[in-house]
């Protein structure tokens, strides 16, 4: 991850340098020594960690808005450093450094009337291949690893690729929010097992309902993994459904990934589910991202709001991490919506309005609730 020390700092805000746009420095006003940078670019809203140490500073991206390519963060972090003395850290220029086309963020989604969809690719093996022997047909992946997206992303380019798409997402949320019906199969292979910690699987009862939800009738989920207690749980779950479904062990594939070729030199068993999606009748049409809600009332003072950081609802909840001040403007660091799959994100408040840096979230109920309940503690509801 790209940062550097630094012993002394030059710069004020706002400045502009080689396309980027230095917005303000916000300071946190629970913890003295941290402050966050808002940066912009043409095609990208992020932030930056400066934290202050005995030595100096530390800089650093703020991971919840971490851009794709990661070059554009690397970028920001060399301007600043031009500005500092006593620069030491990890600048190093990025191997993959153009935004691409085929990069999805909120409602590109819609851009499409149905495809393929796999959860967590990795290196990318088994997506592009089926990409590349049906270029005909769309196929989108969903990774939650940067290295891995950019790789898949240089793959794209190389290839020729046009019907291949990515998408930096939790595939949890981003499966609730998707329109009914639109997938022609959907992906999972070799999801992390999580055995210590359950709740962190991508493979869960409600996850599952959405996974038919936005399959096609008829259209198959298919479930890869060398995790006996993955498998048996997905099974159980898959076994409450009315659907069909079938089961298999060290089958073979046309193209095995490189972690299951590693497995199966160890005679680890390899094991599959597959799940037919039954005829559904839900509206096909969905709202991807949340929408801005207002509330009529005067805002609250800083010392209200601290004091209600920590809110938990029955299927929802709100954690105001951080309060960061600049100005006349509040910059919220905030973990909130679903216990199992929460969203993370940077939100702006003047006093009036509320937006969120680097887009809106998904339009998930617990996100609605959470987006609500914000906009209560920071006004005083008529």
């Amino acid at each position: 991850m790209p940062h550097f020390n630094a012993t002394r700092v030059f710069t004020s805000f706002p400045f502009q340098e080689e396309g980027l746009h230095f917005l303000y420095e916000a300071k946190s006003c629970l913890y003295p020594h941290k402050s966050l940078i808002h940066v912009q670019s043409p095609t990208h809203d992020f932030c930056l960690h400066k934290i202050a140490r005995q030595e100096g500073y530390l800089f650093k991206g703020e991971k919840s808005t971490r851009p794709v390519p990661v070059a554009i963060l690397q970028k920001a972090l060399s301007i600043l450093a031009r500005h500092c003395e006593g620069v030491v850290g990890n600048l190093a220029e990025a191997k993959y450094s153009q935004t691409s086309p085929f990069l999805l963020e909120g409602e590109d989604f819609l851009k499409f009337d149905a495809f393929h969809l796999e959860i967590g690719f990795g290196s990318g093996r088994h997506l592009l291949q089926k990409a590349k022997n049906h270029p005909q047909e769309i196929y989108i992946g969903l990774e939650v690893h940067t290295p891995s997206l950019e790789q898949v992303l240089r793959q794209i380019e190389l290839l020729g690729l046009k019907n291949l798409y990515v998408a930096r997402t939790d595939a949890r949320a981003l499966l609730e929010v998707l329109p009914s019906n639109v997938c022609l199969s959907l992906d999972l292979h070799f999801p992390v097992p999580w055995d210590k910690n359950p709740t962190r699987r991508v493979m869960g009862t409600q996850t599952l309902k959405n996974m038919l939800r936005v399959l096609k009738e008829g259209a198959t989920l298919w479930l890869r993994t060398d995790s006996w207690n993955y498998f048996q749980e997905s099974l159980r779950l898959a076994q409450q459904e009315n659907c069909a479904y079938s089961t298999d062990t060290n089958a073979s594939v046309a193209v095995p990934s490189k972690y299951e070729q590693r497995w199966l030199k160890q005679d680890r068993n390899i094991y599959d589910l597959r799940v037919c999606a039954p005829q559904n009748h839900f509206s096909s049409s969905k709202t991807i991202l949340l929408g801005n809600e207002s509330l009529q009332g005067a805002p609250k003072t800083l010392q209200e709001v601290l004091n209600q950081r920590h809110f938990k609802g029955e299927n929802y909840f709100l954690h105001i991490q951080d309060v960061l001040e600049c100005n006349k403007l509040w910059v919220l660091v905030l973990s909130f919506g679903d216990f199992i799959a929460p969203t993370n994100k940077i939100a702006l408040w003047d006093g009036q309005n509320l937006s969120y840096v680097g887009g809106m979230p998904y339009n998930t109920e617990a996100n609605r609730w959470a987006q609500r309940k914000l906009l209560e503690t920071l006004r005083e509801v008529l």
